[in-house]
């Protein structure tokens, strides 16, 4: 907490409840006033849109995830179906956030829409999203396959810390480029999924001596499936990481010009460009190698398996590619993030909170890349190099799923709070659909499985970490909000302060009860 001069802020009541500030609401009666509100502010347009969401779900996990998916469930049939199920989650989530942010089209996603169902107690369900965004978020695990791509397209090993310092450097360059060029345009590189289509249709004609059989895997595509539950469980989490970026639009919603209409059409256009991408792409891989050649790719499979059909030359280029598309999805990822972020910073929940809320001449707020970095580059360090990129998905998506419970039940609430407009209704079956899906990935990880021998972290081990990072917050607000002031005979008074770029801050005062 923050703490200032006493004499600018109002007295406390004798009273030992907090005086907290309590998340802003809009207007029941016409919400179009808040359109007009920030109508400055509002630059990105339907095209704009429809980019920063597929910029965030193309350039990552699609290009690093599919062997781990392979190793998962052991067959192209298995591996495909779970896609097709992806996909469809993909679209209800989708329907669920635009219900939401066409009733409430304020930039901050989640957190908005937690701190409209949950008011009480007061800064409970903030200050445990602020921890799962800053904690669990993970911006910056993209940086490891944008750090394995580059070592492959120059040919060249290195040691563990080697990578992990190059890693390090590539969050240090995407910082720097937001800070000091934040008009610079993310564009992302789908040239590089085309590549694997054609492979995919080259390898088709049977003339490759490096690929005898093409397609092989798909003339029986579910021999040698898993028959374990919670291997597939995990390879959902992984596939559903690589369609996150459907609710991306919904944490600018400031910027974006008629956010209601641009965003249910951005949304359902995003979503279907990059499914059919991913769909085809898949059937390429499964075209050019089996589920067992995949496994064994690592997060390189996109630049090895074009090298299969095209040579070393596309294996370079491939590689490079691979490597600028998943820094164009970390510029996107940092871009939004950074901003959720300020927010916290904003309304006091981040300590220090005017250094993390301050911008640059050119709006970038430069401070918060400090904290959107932060559990990355702490996990980059320590984690096993050849793991920490799976084992980071795979917590984000648990905590992820923690968050969507959550927000589907918001949805109800809010749903009962504000009956009278609706400018988009989410099918009910649907939102069933979605929720009853985030429970089974809850769930399925502590089902009991064999240990997975061949590698070095228990794979129960993610979904503890999440859930001990939530317990942990719920603490932390516990000693925060409740612990200290009773013991310290004290509330939290929230005013607000200007910062140098004209914004507020909120910050928090200790006053004592008389």
């Amino acid at each position: 907490m923050e703490s200032s001069l006493r004499d600018s802020s109002p007295m406390a009541e004798d009273s030992h409840e907090h005086a907290v500030l309590l998340p802003r609401e809009l207007p029941d009666t016409d919400r179009d006033e808040y359109d007009g509100f920030s109508r400055q502010r509002r630059h990105l347009g339907l095209l704009s849109t429809t980019f920063l969401i597929t910029n965030r779900m193309i350039g990552t996990a699609i290009f690093s995830t599919p062997s781990a998916i392979a190793a998962s469930v052991g067959s192209a049939g298995a591996a495909l179906a779970l896609w097709v199920v992806g996909l469809i989650l993909a679209y209800c989530g989708l329907f669920i956030w635009i219900e939401l942010g066409s009733l409430m089209p304020r930039s901050g996603g989640e957190k908005v829409y937690l701190e409209a169902a949950y008011p009480n107690p007061p800064m409970l369900v903030t200050t445990v999203f602020a921890v799962h965004i800053i904690f669990l978020g993970f911006t910056g695990i993209g940086s490891v396959v944008v750090a394995e791509n580059i070592l492959l397209a120059l040919n060249g090993s290195a040691t563990d810390w080697v990578k992990r310092g190059l890693a390090i450097a590539v969050l240090a360059i995407i910082a720097t480029i937001h800070i000091r060029f934040s008009a610079l345009g993310v564009k992302i590189m789908i040239l590089i999924l085309f590549l694997i289509i054609v492979a995919g249709l080259r390898a088709l004609r049977g003339d490759l001596p490096q690929i005898p059989d093409p397609a092989s895997s798909l003339k029986s595509p579910f021999t040698g499936s898993s028959s374990s539950v919670s291997r597939y469980t995990n390879a959902l989490f992984k596939i559903l990481a690589t369609y996150q970026g459907w609710s991306n639009a919904a944490y600018v919603l400031d910027e974006v010009k008629d956010p209601r209409k641009v965003l249910k059409i951005a949304g359902v256009v995003g979503v279907g460009l990059v499914g059919i991408l991913y769909t085809l792409t898949n059937i390429s891989y499964f075209i050019v190698a089996t589920p067992d050649e995949i496994s064994k790719t690592g997060v390189t499979v996109v630049a090895l398996l074009i090298g299969k059909v095209f040579g070393d030359t596309m294996l370079w280029l491939t590689a490079t590619l691979a490597a600028l598309s998943s820094f164009g999805n970390l510029m996107t990822a940092s871009f939004t993030m950074s901003r959720v972020v300020r927010e916290f910073a904003r309304e006091g929940i981040v300590p220090y909170s005017r250094f993390f809320a301050a911008t640059t001449s050119s709006g970038s707020p430069s401070a918060a890349f400090l904290l959107v970095f932060l559990s990355s580059a702490v996990m980059i360090l320590f984690i096993p190099f050849g793991e920490v990129y799976n084992f980071l998905l795979d917590v984000s998506q648990y905590a992820i799923a923690l968050v969507n419970v959550l927000v589907v039940i918001a949805l109800f609430i809010i749903r009962r709070k504000q009956p009278h407009r609706r400018t988009f209704r989410a099918w009910t079956p649907v939102i069933y659909l979605f929720l009853a899906s985030q429970v089974f990935l809850l769930v399925t990880p502590f089902i009991p499985a064999a240990l997975d021998t061949g590698r070095a972290l228990p794979p129960w081990l993610y979904s503890v970490v999440a859930l001990l990072v939530f317990f942990g917050s719920g603490v932390y607000w516990f000693m925060s909000w409740e612990v200290l002031p009773r013991r310290g005979q004290f509330v939290w008074t929230a005013r607000e302060s200007v910062l140098a770029d004209g914004s507020s801050v909120v910050l928090w005062d200790k006053v004592k009860i008389n």
